[in-house]
């Protein structure tokens, strides 16, 4: 008797703990997934947490989208409660997968099932930066390596199991970033060469695309704007930093928001422009509201935000992504409560873009006598933009990343 053909449908694989999750991950890949479904039929977004190891069972939440995101009506969502749930779903599908869960050891037990049903899976890397690494901070050795056990050592077991063939490797990756291609013609060590000459990397072929914000603005008749200072906070104690180290205490917390707070105030009088404070999809609304109690706190809106700045400041955030396309006047900001790593991702900033920077435990910044002074660095600063665009957010030309994905996937899998 012959197989009865499968119906094959594009799905986004990916981890929500919760609804918010699930905004932060719309909030990311919103305009991709709009954009792939104008090309597709159906599009899954299949969410993993229970196809872990040592999974607990969630509640199921109702995929409610805040008003500030929208999604095609052409979009299934799908919550296994286990892999024999899981089996059932993929009786008369075939799927290609974009993989955008982790590689720690729980979530090995993902990618056996995704080979077991044969799901052949791409990754997207949509974001425009140059590589930026994390160090071990001394006095919190243990840390340090819990961290790089979790991450950086399950990365490198879960790589070395594609390579035995117990899992599948990304049969392809799109990047902005052109250095991984350099990295290959260029590794001087005989490690890295015999990586890259059986080809022993996650994925088996890398592809460039320009940066999601890139298609955005090129795409979209964006109305920019300078009517006013907007800032990029920084959560001080989020998971990233304080993996390295112990969480600040609330003192030390409060009297940073304090300087920050007068140093916004001394740009918001001397230049005559309100504030914006443009907080992480993670953090705590009503939290920064207090800590900002002056001026107006928003979330989910930094894009916009950007695209009517005077200038903005920032202490590192991917977001500034947006400000360098549009040559906005950007400032980093340094401050004595964070740590070495924090302070280093603000200096890579530094260093790639020739920006300027301030430190807020200095009583004066700017005031009338030096305003016009310190605007012409910040205005110097935006010359320098360009480099970067070519080199990480726009590597391929006037191409549009999106365009290009669904190409490639629509060409190699449908």
């Amino acid at each position: 008797m012959q197989e009865k053909s499968k119906k094959k449908y594009l799905a986004f694989f990916t981890s929500f703990e919760n609804n918010r999750s699930f905004n932060n991950f719309v909030n990311g890949f919103g305009f991709l997934i709009n954009k792939i479904c104008e090309k597709f039929e159906k599009v899954y977004i299949i969410d993993v947490a229970n196809l872990k190891f040592f999974s607990k069972k969630k509640k199921v939440f109702d995929y409610t989208l805040n008003k500030e995101f929208k999604l095609p009506q052409n979009i299934e969502y799908y919550n296994p409660q286990d892999s024999n749930d899981f089996k059932h779903f993929m009786k008369e599908k075939e799927l290609i997968g974009i993989s955008n869960f982790g590689t720690r050891f729980p979530e090995l037990k993902v990618f056996f099932l995704l080979k077991q049903h044969k799901i052949r899976q791409v990754q997207i890397s949509p974001i425009g930066v140059s590589h930026f690494g994390l160090v071990s901070i001394k006095k919190f050795f243990w840390k340090s390596l819990l961290w790089k056990l979790k991450h950086l050592y399950s990365y490198k077991f879960t790589v070395f199991l594609s390579n035995l063939g117990l899992i599948s490797k990304m049969e392809i990756k799109f990047i902005t970033n052109p250095d991984i291609f350099k990295y290959k013609k260029t590794s001087n060590t005989i490690y890295k060469k015999i990586f890259n000459y059986f080809k022993l990397s996650f994925a088996k072929e890398f592809i460039l695309i320009n940066c999601r914000s890139f298609d955005i603005i090129k795409s979209n008749k964006i109305k920019v704007d300078e009517n006013q200072i907007v800032l990029l906070d920084e959560r001080l104690n989020d998971y990233q930093w304080a993996r390295f180290r112990k969480l600040l205490d609330k003192k030390k917390i409060i009297e940073h928001y304090y300087k920050l707070n007068r140093i916004l105030k001394q740009f918001s009088n001397v230049y005559k422009k309100k504030i914006i404070v443009c907080i992480h999809p993670d953090d705590d609304l009503e939290s920064k509201k207090k800590y900002f109690s002056d001026f107006e706190v928003v979330k989910y809106q930094t894009r916009e935000n950007i695209y009517k700045a005077f200038m903005v400041l920032f202490f590192q955030s991917t977001a500034i992504i947006d400000a360098i396309l549009l040559k906005k006047k950007i400032l980093t900001i340094i401050s004595n409560a964070m740590d070495e790593n924090q302070i280093n991702a603000g200096f890579h900033w530094i260093k790639e873009l020739g920006i300027e920077k301030i430190n807020i435990d200095d009583d004066i910044i700017v005031d009338a006598v030096n305003k016009n002074a310190f605007l012409l660095k910040l205005d110097k600063a935006t010359k320098n933009y360009s480099n970067f665009i070519n080199s990480y957010m726009a590597a391929d030309g006037s191409n549009l990343g999106y365009e290009k994905i669904i190409n490639t996937l629509k060409s190699r899998f449908f």
